[in-house]
């Protein structure tokens, strides 16, 4: 059992809650280690078809471990390498790389570390007390969990780069503005409103998801000429399922489509 983390499988949403609140939830090998894990658990039970992650108490994660930072002044380059991003990097890409669609629940800060694991979802629900800071820079270093690459795709050159040389904090309404969070809610009403979003993701298309995302992620890194060629293939793919003749029926009949993930 995780010692870090709280896991809950319920109505096919999984909810991986950090449970270190006491530190605002911040990270550290073990509990990175931890979200690589269960993340992997959760993408391997095919009851759950949307995945939330949040923290517990009045943050979703303020970074790293303070402790863990101080005993990084005595590893050497390649023992960090090696030990250290083994874990955060592999929980990272366990979000970011899982076939099934992800929820960051962001409630109150989310710093560095912290920052980067929400990005690595595919939505982001936030409270109206969230706070995005990519505070690396304040200790001399970079974003290396992926946000030196999504965010200038996400809300542009130009706010990317004050946001990851400055460490600018970005407020919940700002950050929905430009296009950092999905939706903004009042704080006592994120739980119920990050449900409501995963539900409107529970019934629908899981394969044509997991082909999204895969386009998604390759679009951000190939060329046009690439992606054309590879989404055609993939699509031809998706045109012999189950899932669309389902839709073909449907549509056909004026009703919802019921899939099956086939």
């Amino acid at each position: 059992m995780p010692k870090y983390l709280e896991i809950e499988t319920k109505d096919h949403i999984g909810r991986l809650t950090i449970n270190r609140p006491e530190v605002m939830n911040a990270l550290s090998p073990e509990v990175m280690r931890e979200i690589m894990e269960s993340m992997q658990a959760l993408e391997a039970d095919e009851d759950v078809q949307v995945i939330v992650i949040t923290g517990r108490g009045r943050g979703f994660s303020s970074g790293g471990d303070k402790q863990f930072l101080q005993s990084i002044l005595n590893k050497q380059a390649f023992e960090i390498k090696d030990t250290v991003y083994t874990y955060f990097a592999g929980g990272i890409k366990a979000v970011k790389l899982c076939r099934k669609p992800t929820i960051a629940a962001v409630n109150g800060p989310a710093v560095a570390a912290g920052c980067e694991l929400a990005l690595a979802c595919d939505f982001r629900i936030a409270g109206e007390s969230a706070t995005f800071i990519e505070a690396w820079v304040n200790l001399g270093l970079i974003a290396p969990l992926g946000g030196m690459l999504l965010l200038p795709r996400m809300i542009g050159l130009t706010r990317a780069t004050e946001m990851l040389m400055l460490g600018t904090p970005i407020e919940a309404v700002e950050a929905e503005r430009i296009g950092l969070v999905n939706r903004v809610v009042g704080d006592g009403e994120l739980e119920s409103a990050t449900n409501k979003f995963a539900r409107q993701l529970i019934n629908g298309p899981r394969l044509a998801y997991t082909a999204i995302k895969e386009g998604l992620r390759r679009g951000m890194e190939s060329s046009l000429a690439a992606e054309w060629e590879h989404n055609v293939y993939t699509q031809a793919m998706l045109l012999g399922t189950e899932d669309f003749k389902e839709s073909v029926r449907a549509l056909k009949e004026k009703r919802r489509p019921v899939y099956q993930g086939k």
